[in-house]
């Protein structure tokens, strides 16, 4: 494998991982404000009990998608480590 194809790679995994994230974190966010603002609003018993069996699955769902995130920035942040130590040992034996 060709350390720029590692670095690419590891580049591409960053930047999968903060799309990943910001959707993550959007989603999370607007379900608490949707939340919020149907406490404001005081509507119906039945209307806020839907609301309220829909979003815990929505927002585990985001969190988990933030952790993964999270490990897959980790993992991308290891394989361009790796890729410059390779490089870097490369350079040694050349020079």
């Amino acid at each position: 494998m060709q350390i720029s194809s590692a670095l690419n790679s590891g580049l591409q995994g960053f930047q999968q991982a903060n799309e990943t994230a910001n959707k993550a974190a959007a989603d999370i966010a607007g379900a608490t404000a949707a939340r919020q603002e149907q406490n404001e609003a005081g509507n119906d018993l039945e209307a806020t009990e839907t609301v309220n069996k829909s979003e815990p699955s929505s927002l585990t769902r985001s969190v988990v998608d933030l952790k993964v995130a999270e490990n897959q920035s980790n993992t991308s942040a290891e394989v361009v480590k790796t890729a410059d130590e390779n490089l870097g040992t490369l350079i040694d034996v050349r020079a």
